[in-house]
């Protein structure tokens, strides 16, 4: 470690002195430094020390800035591994559970972020690091080795990111063969399009798509084509079995069983037990019901057809028997429901009650009211107003002469003065509409 970090600070030092006119030999110092940190921290990623193998990829990126110029550089191939490496451990430690206490200060800010968010920092560092400075332009995928595409794209299918996947790819397939010195065509392309179609697409469902794509594709052979729709469908068959053994199945309801009838108990258990209990049984007395009328006998039948049993004159006087003598039980019980007595004591309305539900019907308050202002309240307002202002004319003198030479009560008055006042009212509206 001592001798990278001496090796390290003499190439930074080389680099400070001429800055435009690196000389082949730091070149090849630079070349030789990182092929022995890479080995050193390959072996610390196999032993999982993720401790050095950081410490070995922060001194190495250190040598390892942006290109300047687009065509390649000896370093190319260096800065390929070292960021298929980081991509790889920085990977493992986001989707792994290690100990936190152990990490350096970057990998933990990296557990903080969302699946989504950390593949696309990821990617984004990445196209910083292949695009050449010297182009004052925005980063772009057309610079991007399909090597480490490849390692992103599978990073984002490892945390259950496929959309991010798809994107990375879709964005590399829409921008390839801008550049020559950037392989895009033949094996690179291939293997792009093994892993989009595959693994990237299905696990989004994009079954349908996919057949699409590869009926429109025109770079590919046929039998590669051949290839890619047989490992297709046997990845969709695949995935509805697994889609059919994770259904659950639908739990069929079990018959209900039928219960049977209960059976109805001997006479001397049906004693025995209704004078020890006390059940809802109901004891049926032996004197006759009342006599019913025959439409009520008919409604009340039919309302208790299913719970009364009628009994002959023969039976009753068995039952009496039965009650006196001292060897039976006292009463009889009937395994029925109590009979409803309102139905058997149903009395013919007397005529007091007709008449009163008539003119209960008929006579109510409103009425009662309009009656009494008609029939009494006008009678008395004319009777009093004929006094107070006596103006008699010759035909009442002789009528109020004849009722007092009649003697007739107050009574009398008031019904003549009843049946004056609703002529003369009859008699005023039919002239008026004369």
């Amino acid at each position: 470690m001592a001798t990278a970090t001496m090796t390290v600070a003499t190439v930074l030092t080389s680099d400070t002195a001429l800055p435009h006119k690196p000389s082949s030999k730091g070149s090849s110092s630079t070349e030789a430094t990182l092929q022995s940190l890479y080995n050193r921290a390959a072996r610390a990623f196999l032993h999982r020390d993720i401790a050095i193998t950081f410490t070995l990829l922060t001194a190495a990126f250190a040598l390892l800035p942006a290109p300047l110029s687009p065509p390649p550089d000896p370093l190319d191939i260096h800065r390929r591994k070292w960021d298929i490496l980081r991509i790889t451990l920085e990977t493992t430690v986001f989707s792994s559970t290690p100990d936190i206490a152990g990490l350096p200060q970057p990998l933990r800010e990296f557990l903080l972020l969302s699946p989504q968010s950390f593949i696309s920092k990821l990617y984004t560092r990445s196209l910083a690091l292949f695009t050449p400075s010297s182009l004052y332009r925005k980063p772009s995928s057309a610079f991007l080795p399909h090597q480490v595409l490849i390692a992103l794209v599978a990073s984002s299918i490892k945390i259950d990111c496929p959309n991010v996947g798809r994107e990375m790819t879709e964005d590399w397939l829409s921008k390839r063969g801008q550049y020559d010195f950037v392989p895009s065509t033949g094996e690179p392309y291939n293997k792009v399009l093994e892993l989009y179609c595959l693994h990237v697409l299905p696990r989004l469902g994009e079954w349908e798509y996919v057949k699409e794509f590869l009926s429109y594709e025109n770079e590919l052979s046929s039998d590669r084509k051949r290839e890619l729709r047989l490992a297709l469908e046997a990845q969709h068959a695949q995935a509805l079995e697994n889609t059919r053994r994770e259904t659950p199945k639908p739990e069929i309801a079990p018959s209900p069983t039928p219960i049977p009838p209960l059976r109805s108990p001997s006479p001397a258990s049906s004693s025995s037990s209704s004078l020890s209990t006390t059940s809802t049984r109901t004891a049926v007395p032996a004197s006759p019901r009342p006599k019913l009328t025959r439409r009520e006998s008919a409604s009340s039948t039919s309302a208790v057809s299913d719970t009364t049993v009628t009994r002959s004159p023969r039976q009753r006087h068995n039952q009496k028997m039965a009650r006196g003598s001292s060897n039976t039980s006292g009463v009889r019980i009937s395994r029925v429901p109590p009979v409803d007595n309102s139905l058997a004591t149903v009395q013919p309305p007397t005529s007091l009650t007709l008449i009163r539900s008539y003119f209960n019907h008929y006579l109510t308050a409103n009425r009662i009211t309009t009656l009494s202002v008609l029939f009494f309240l006008i009678p008395v307002l004319s009777l009093i107003l004929r006094r107070r202002r006596r103006l008699e004319t010759p035909s009442d003198s002789v009528r109020r002469k004849l009722l007092e030479a009649r003697g007739d009560s107050i009574m009398r008055r008031l019904w003549n003065e009843l049946v004056r006042a609703i002529l003369d009212t009859v008699r005023m509206g039919g002239g008026g509409l004369a």
